[in-house]
């Protein structure tokens, strides 16, 4: 195994051929999606072929034999960040879909649920370095980053989509509760009768509105504050 890892896969002609074939589908990655970070992504790319090539020729020219082993190595390394690269514009490109269709259909749950799901994994894959040097516990870090990112992506998109800000208002909260008792066949009709007059109620109480509008601004922009709302804990 150490013989064919040293004879065949570090060696300069295989990780030529291995970046070059990187670069290609990098390129076609970025021809079929429309990322966010788009110029970051070639940025990256660029200075990694710079890289590369610098390695190269410190390969080619007459230097000490370890000095050319390390040039090797350096290919080595570039090749995992193009494959951490591609990786990650795949989940990136996963999320941007997730939230123009969740932008096409706000009160679409399921939809909301796969923006988040798709958006925690490029968010924690996209921070996990920098979580692992900010002096925070790497999951509090990633988890900050992901409550302030993906709403702010949410509302990004909503407002590309022509929705406005306060399409995700009470109005959406009450649309969505209604839709999901008049699909549900596990309540008997009299108290689904009673949930739907407690939710038209609901909608006509001016202070009520108000106060959900303000929990769904607050989840939205900057849901740590929710905690600050929560009671003391009974000692």
């Amino acid at each position: 195994m150490i013989d064919f890892l040293t004879n065949y896969l570090f060696t300069p002609y295989v990780q030529a051929v291995l970046f070059f074939l990187l670069v290609g589908l990098f390129f076609l990655q970025h021809r079929r999606a429309t990322l966010i970070s788009t110029g970051l992504s070639w940025l990256r790319t660029i200075i990694l072929l710079i890289l590369f090539l610098y390695f190269a020729w410190n390969w080619a020219s007459e230097i000490p034999s370890s000095l050319r082993a390390a040039s090797v190595v350096g290919m080595f390394l570039i090749n995992l960040s193009m494959i951490y690269n591609l990786i990650l514009g795949k989940f990136e490109e996963k999320y941007r879909q997730a939230l123009e269709a969740y932008g096409r259909d706000v009160s679409n749950k399921a939809q909301l649920e796969k923006v988040w799901n798709s958006g925690k994994l490029y968010l924690r894959t996209r921070f996990f370095f920098e979580s692992l040097l900010s002096g925070h516990a790497p999951g509090a870090f990633l988890q900050g980053v992901i409550n302030h990112q993906i709403p702010a992506d949410i509302r990004q998109v909503l407002g590309k989509q022509g929705v406005a800000a306060e399409g995700v208002t009470h109005q959406t909260l009450l649309a969505f509760l209604a839709a999901r008792l008049d699909q549900s066949t596990l309540l008997p009709a009299e108290l689904k009768e009673a949930i739907g007059q407690t939710l038209k109620q609901f909608a006509e109480h001016a202070w009520l509105r108000e106060q959900v509008d303000d929990f769904l601004q607050v989840a939205m922009t900057n849901p740590e504050k929710l905690s600050e709302s929560e009671p003391p804990a009974t000692p």
